[in-house]
């Protein structure tokens, strides 16, 4: 069956090609009579019917032509519209089951292996709410650019999601190093895109799965490729993961989790526990970084790296984020009035629209002094839009709020940043303070957070502190505040007689 035009329906090419049949036919009829006037009528009636015979294969041969161009145009339109992506001219998601099919095809005859690598913009969802849908298109237009260009000749590229691009690419020679040209094209697409309004940075997870060992079937491939880029995204090791067989569970309990985390919500299972942040110089209690918790009724305690990204991902954690910023400033109501509290907040939750309505709203409802509220907010937050993160920031420090650094020294290399925002803290991240008292070169490199703080005028904190030999050598660093298993794990809030404190282990 020939492909159709969505606007061209077989009734309406019928009426096409009988109102240009009788139209050629009156206008002939039309011409003989104005070339031979009244000399018409004296034509013989073989003349007429052979004249009139003539004008009706003249209409029949246009009418056809009609008809066949069409068929052609359509078959070109649906092509357009089903094979080939509108935005950035990718195959589309339906031309890469054939493209992933021919692969497989070729890989067994031939023998010689390919891969299917599925390349995923984090939280594109999220980055589309925040910068809109014409900016939103104009970074996939510049992704899509940039992975051509980053790829070899020949590579097949499609689009297969809004923000999720499959490649097919082969083997290649004896030199080739998948792992090398993975992590290669990683780099090369996390670097920032100049929009037309600001700089966007990204992040990017990928999986990969091998043709012919991994599956035959297109749709099975594709699923994998999928499963492999969730694990890359839950695990974080290199941006990267290749598919294996149990990765299936891994995405049946991340089923279940996505499919939970709203229930678990509106049932309450959420709760905050406070880990304190301790002065070195004083030896004193100055604050608590408020933690969340998920204790689900069946499954017991649920860390928060399993369930926090998906959230994200979801949208959930607007919700959840906005709880957890308004329990918090009402817990810390409780603690002494020297004491602030530290809220993480997710890069997801920091983009939002009304990110600085809903701040305002906890601390109104809740009538804490804004001084008594620390904000931890993580470098790639910051970089997602330079312009508006610093528009933030400024508004949050004319509110009174201190706004920490979040994992410092992990995130973005360009640290330009430290001088164009307003911020109060850099927070160490704890895989500096983990090495600190067995690598020497990680020593230098805390030193060099602690001086570049003091440079900028602002403090520093240190997380993940477990040993006495770790806060010695803090201390002697310059290091101002810590917090850690050393001094305290995370523990629900108590209240007693109006006082409240967090039950924490014995400060040592």
């Amino acid at each position: 069956m020939p492909a159709q035009h969505p606007n061209r329906s077989p009734v309406f090419r019928l009426i096409t090609i009988a109102a240009s049949g009788l139209g050629s036919f009156v206008l002939g009829l039309w011409a003989l009579r104005l070339g031979f006037g009244d000399d018409l009528a004296a034509m013989s009636a073989p003349a007429v019917g052979a004249v009139v015979a003539a004008l009706c294969a003249l209409a029949s041969g246009g009418a056809a032509f009609s008809f066949f161009a069409g068929v052609d145009e359509s078959r070109s339109y649906v092509f357009k519209e089903t094979q080939v992506d509108k935005l950035t001219g990718l195959n589309g998601r339906t031309a890469m089951f054939g493209r992933i099919a021919e692969a497989v095809s070729a890989s067994i005859r031939t023998g010689r292996p390919a891969f299917l690598i599925d390349i995923d913009i984090d939280r594109f969802r999220q980055i589309n709410d925040s910068i809109g849908y014409v900016q939103s298109d104009e970074l996939v237009a510049a992704f899509a650019e940039r992975l051509k260009a980053s790829l070899p000749a020949g590579v097949q590229i499609g689009r297969i999601g809004a923000g999720e691009f499959a490649v097919i690419h082969p083997d290649g020679d004896a030199t080739f190093n998948l792992e090398r040209a993975v992590e290669r094209l990683i780099e090369r697409m996390t670097e920032p895109y100049p929009l037309k309004t600001h700089l966007q940075s990204v992040k990017v997870s990928v999986g990969i799965v091998a043709i012919p060992k991994d599956g035959r079937d297109p749709a099975l491939l594709l699923r994998r490729s999928n499963l492999a880029l969730q694990h890359a995204r839950m695990t974080g090791l290199c941006g990267w993961s290749s598919f294996q067989p149990e990765m299936g569970q891994v995405a049946d309990y991340r089923q279940w989790i996505e499919a939970e985390l709203h229930t678990a919500f509106e049932r309450g299972d959420f709760d905050l526990h406070y880990q304190p942040q301790l002065d070195l110089m004083s030896g004193r209690i100055i604050g608590y970084e408020a933690l969340i918790r998920w204790s689900h009724p069946e499954r017991g305690m649920i860390p928060p790296m399993e369930f926090i990204p998906i959230a994200e991902e979801t949208g959930m954690i607007a919700l959840i984020g906005e709880w957890v910023l308004h329990k918090a400033c009402s817990d810390a109501r409780h603690l002494p009035d020297e004491c602030f509290v530290a809220v993480n907040i997710s890069p997801v939750q920091f983009m939002t629209k009304d990110f600085l309505g809903v701040v305002r709203k906890a601390i109104e409802t809740t009538r804490i002094k804004p001084s008594r509220l620390e904000l931890e907010i993580t470098e790639t937050a910051m970089m997602q839009d330079r312009d508006r993160a610093a528009a933030i920031l400024k508004a949050l420090s004319e509110m009174g709020i201190s706004v920490a650094v979040d994992d410092f020294g992990t995130g973005y290399s360009n640290l330009s940043y430290l001088i164009d925002f307003p911020f109060h803290k850099l927070k160490i991240d704890r895989s500096f303070v983990s090495r600190i008292d067995t690598d020497s070169s990680t020593g230098a490199v805390v030193s060099t957070i602690v001086g570049l703080s003091r440079a900028l005028g602002v403090h520093t904190i240190a997380e993940g502190v477990e040993t006495e030999n770790q806060a010695t050598l803090l201390r002697a660093a310059g290091c101002e505040v810590v917090q850690g298993y050393f001094y305290g794990k995370p523990a629900p809030l108590v209240i007693r007689q109006g006082i409240a404190a967090a039950a924490h282990q014995t400060l040592q």
